[in-house]
């Protein structure tokens, strides 16, 4: 997940290195990547409560920039940055972050370790409780700018784009269970998965962009949904048969997958060259039609 996390962050900002929303988008692929090692390395040290609450302080080194990186990235896309007050609400946005790095160091913010029987929490106090109604703020009105921009939006391209971030900022949103833990409620620790297929939705859409083609973006989301699924359960395998079973069974769906990408790609590519001579001839005719006009008149 994590290596996946890093990938897709480079993967993005390497189509253009120059955008702000290619920038903002790696910044989150790197704070979500602090987030699933240090969650990574607190479950695996549930025994020693030291180093649960270190590992619990570490990954909120990436956790509280998160919801202001997300707010940057909707006003980007939407281009509401050009609006005063928007603007003005993120400098606030990173104004505060400092703030809640110095907080989350002390026990005002997490303290003590709460085990459950999926593993283990620190308990979450007076500072997380402020947190997390700046978390919640910010990404709500993020997923509410999606919204607005998704049924208001007149362009077809960002109409489409919108639509797709928008239930992705949702799924994004339903991870946000892995806090309940801090708040000694036990609850299995599958959120984690949802920042992943957030981030390949995502990632799909800031670097596909100019295709405007329903049938395109879904095929490449549900291919790379399954082969991201089938991936997680087959490092998750039990014995070195299961292991090879399953890495075998992932190969083909890949190469399947990757057929049938290419496929429906090729038939997009095509429509565009169609509809571009269609437009050409058009044109022709039009000028050929107003030169006929002109000789009459």
């Amino acid at each position: 997940s994590i290596i996946l996390a890093i990938g897709l962050g480079v993967f993005v900002w390497w189509q253009n290195k120059k955008s702000l929303l290619h920038i903002i988008f790696v910044l989150l692929c790197f704070s979500i990547t602090i987030w699933l090692f240090g969650t990574f390395m607190m479950l695996r040290n549930c025994a020693t409560e030291r180093l649960v609450v270190f590992w619990d302080r570490f990954l909120y080194l990436g956790v509280i920039f998160i919801p202001v990186f997300l707010y940057h990235f909707c006003l980007e896309f939407t281009q509401k940055i050009k609006e005063k007050k928007y603007k003005n609400l993120l400098f606030l946005g990173y104004i505060i972050i400092p703030f809640f790095l110095l907080l989350s160091r002390t026990d005002y913010f997490v303290k003590g370790t709460f085990y459950y029987k999926w593993g283990c929490h620190t308990t979450a106090q007076i500072g997380h409780h402020l947190f997390l109604v700046f978390f919640v703020f910010f990404v709500l009105l993020t997923i509410y700018f999606f919204f607005d921009c998704w049924r208001k939006s007149q362009n077809p391209i960002l109409k489409i784009q919108s639509k797709y971030i928008f239930f992705a900022f949702l799924l994004l949103f339903s991870g946000s269970i892995e806090y309940l833990p801090a708040y000694k409620i036990s609850v299995l620790p599958f959120g984690y998965l949802f920042p992943l297929i957030w981030l390949l939705v995502i990632g799909y859409v800031i670097t596909r962009y100019q295709w405007l083609n329903i049938k395109v973006i879904a095929t490449d989301i549900l291919v790379a949904t399954i082969v991201f699924t089938i991936l997680v359960f087959t490092i998750l395998s039990e014995s070195i048969i299961q292991f090879i079973v399953r890495g075998i069974f992932l190969i083909l769906v890949i190469i399947f997958g990757w057929l049938t990408i290419r496929g429906v790609h090729r038939e997009a590519e095509e429509k565009e060259r169609l509809e571009e001579k269609v437009k050409k001839r058009t044109r022709e005719l039009q000028g050929a039609y107003d030169d006929v006009k002109k000789r009459k008149e």
